[in-house]
């Protein structure tokens, strides 16, 4: 499941149903301007984050690029609305909620008025934008820090956890989110198959699907023989969820739980709980805690966990990509007659910043890739996901340019024929693509160059629905690397 994600077109064959574990192999090694007083959110977007003191941060790249089809799919959440109910002469709010607008630009990010009424108060306006008007950013893409390590720039955002929440199930109100993850073939099937193959574990008993969203894996647990499922679902969808439970006829024995996880109470405890929790590098978004929590206060002792096992890969790669976006500049003097090849080096910083989604192929694979964190769903705990980490050491094929780094994850569903659901280049597509983390400069490798190194992901500060991945590595002994890589709006 990963938000505000609008797919790009994958590369390899048409996607197929999941095979069996037994069939399927796995993965090898299985500041702002304050004298304007700008009167719109354009005005205000274009103010804080374009003025003279604003350094290079993930806004002003996203204009060195063409909008990603990611971006694309960004641009289609929320509403409609221009400006915000917002007086900025006086300084005051009229119970404005938060909301997503059109001034989302190329960046995905949304300008929103607090839902707090009457003036701002001065003594809070610390986002370095004009003390007469607070404004807070609800965005896929929070942080300004760049690899320096650097605070965010004046002109950054002011994040709350309610606001990081409520953008987030915001998101996933938008029908094109769930037009993505039910379009995914690989990924639908592989639970539909799970679920089905453990009816024996299901019939009769109890299920509570976290995170429901338009209700498909309820509506499986009932077709397995589930006796009553309780839906929990945290967006505005929940009412539309509503709607497809009764057009089933499963009104009786489907309920839609409309709340978090976190704050709905259940009247019983359950047999099973399923949930399609995943992101971007297995961990974006930040939902695993909240299958956690209900796993503690819901599940009963000895109780079914779909899936019940995650694991993540780790692989050196070479990227053509990178090198591709940067000719671009080269390309652009033949065209328009004029010399842009000076922004190559600042087009490269924005590129590879930070980690990109998108599909990578076997064959840019250059060593058998790493398992550097597995986690056991029936025991893991939320402090056990404030840091994880892993050790990764490839021995490289043969002859190429390494370029950066790729992970993937894959999850497991037990039954009496397991369920593998793989989000490896070496499997069929999915919605989830690879997440790749590209090095400042290439590298060339030949056979049994060795790289070794340390995998480190946290929560991101400033929102806990993204990631900080850390990498530290060394090729064939050379000095030790480190690189830190916000994943924040993932385009």
């Amino acid at each position: 499941m990963c938000v505000q994600t609008r797919r790009k077109t994958c590369k390899k064959a048409p996607r197929a149903p999941p095979a069996d574990v037994n069939t399927q192999p796995a993965s090898p090694a299985s500041t702002a301007n304050v004298n304007a007083q700008p009167t719109s959110a354009r005005d205000v977007y274009w103010e804080n984050h374009f003025g003279e003191q604003q350094h290079c941060n993930q806004e002003q790249c996203a204009g060195l690029t063409q909008p990603s089809s990611l971006q694309r799919k960004r641009r289609k959440s929320g509403s409609q609305g221009n400006d915000l109910i917002l007086d900025l002469t006086t300084g005051t709010k009229k119970n404005v909620q938060i909301v997503q607008t059109m001034t989302k630009l190329a960046t995905g990010t949304a300008l929103v008025a607090e839902k707090t009424d009457g003036k701002i108060d001065e003594e809070q306006s610390d986002c370095g934008v004009s003390k007469r008007r607070k404004v807070v950013e609800v965005s896929l893409s929070e942080t300004h820090e760049d690899n320096t390590g650097q605070e965010p720039t004046a002109g950054g955002p002011f994040y709350t956890r309610e606001t990081q929440d409520d953008s987030y199930f915001s998101a996933y109100a938008d029908i094109g989110i769930h037009e993505d993850m039910l379009a995914d073939t690989v990924r639908t099937n592989a639970y539909r198959l799970a679920i089905l193959r453990c009816w024996e574990q299901i019939r009769g008993k109890v299920v509570v699907d976290v995170g429901a969203g338009t209700g498909i894996l309820s509506l499986f647990c009932v077709q397995a023989g589930a006796r009553k499922v309780y839906a929990i679902e945290a967006s505005a969808l929940a009412e539309e969820t509503r709607k497809v439970v009764k057009a089933n006829g499963m009104e009786g024995r489907i309920e839609v739980v409309h709340g978090r996880a976190e704050e709905v109470e259940l009247p019983e405890k359950v047999d099973v709980i399923v949930s399609e929790w995943m992101g971007y590098s297995l961990l974006y978004e930040s939902m695993l805690p909240s299958v956690i929590y209900v796993r503690d206060k819901w599940l009963k002792k000895g109780g079914l966990l779909l899936p019940s096992k995650a694991t993540m890969y780790l692989a050196p790669i070479t990227d053509a990509e990178v090198e591709d976006r940067l000719q671009f500049w080269e390309d652009i003097g033949t065209k328009y007659h004029v010399d842009m090849s000076a922004l190559k080096p600042y087009a490269h910083r924005c590129i590879t910043r930070k980690v990109q989604v998108k599909p990578v192929q076997m064959e840019d694979i250059l060593a058998t890739p790493a398992k550097v964190m597995t986690f056991d769903l029936t025991e893991v705990s939320a402090e056990d996901l404030s840091c994880v980490q892993g050790a990764f050491s490839f021995s490289c094929y043969g002859w190429s340019q390494m370029q950066g780094f790729a992970t993937w994850f894959d999850v497991l569903f037990p039954s009496p024929k397991p369920v593998l659901l793989s989000t490896s280049p070496y499997s069929e597509d999915t919605h989830w693509m690879q997440s790749v983390m590209s090095l400042d400069e290439s590298v060339q490798v030949t056979q049994d160059t060795r790289v070794n190194g340390v995998i480190k992901i946290t929560p991101n500060s400033r929102n806990n629905r993204f990631l900080d991945m850390a990498l530290k590595y060394s090729i064939d002994g050379r000095e030790e690397v480190e690189r830190l890589y916000p994943m924040d709006d993932c385009r």
